[in-house]
């Protein structure tokens, strides 16, 4: 019982208010690098899909770029939740009541109609990559 006195502060290094805003500020540069890259390669692979969908789709797929992935392939569904939520912003507290008339249902048929077909596109070329990796 030598030693009684109790610790209530971890024994590591103490960081002070100068450093943990140095840490901060080099964590925040580091964010917004890393939110460049990707805006870059979301924007070039969008334009890629567009442009050349079976060699964007197969680089997405041979380099394992899962955020990349992610992106680009999730789109269709960003979008559609997108839309919904505008709907149900603009009618509770716009309109202040959950009643949907016929233009807000026919848009949302569309929204739903186009973005199941960009699903399919997308979901086309994915196959279209596996089936010709699998024929290797």
């Amino acid at each position: 019982m030598a030693n009684s006195k109790i610790r209530t502060q971890s024994s590591g290094p103490r960081l002070t208010p100068a450093k943990l805003k140095l840490k901060t500020k080099k964590l925040v540069k580091l964010g917004v690098l890393v939110g460049i890259k990707e805006s870059y390669l979301f924007g070039r692979n969008l334009y890629g899909i567009y442009a050349h969908p079976f060699l964007t789709t197969k680089k997405i797929v041979r380099e394992k770029d899962w955020s990349q992935g992610i992106l680009i392939f999730g789109l269709p569904v960003y979008l559609w939740l997108g839309w919904v939520f505008i709907l149900l912003f603009s009618r509770l507290f716009i309109f202040r009541k959950l009643q949907f008339g016929i233009l807000a249902k026919t848009s949302f048929l569309l929204c739903s109609f186009s973005i199941s077909l960009l699903l399919l596109f997308l979901g086309y070329w994915v196959f279209e990559v596996w089936k010709k990796g699998r024929e290797r």
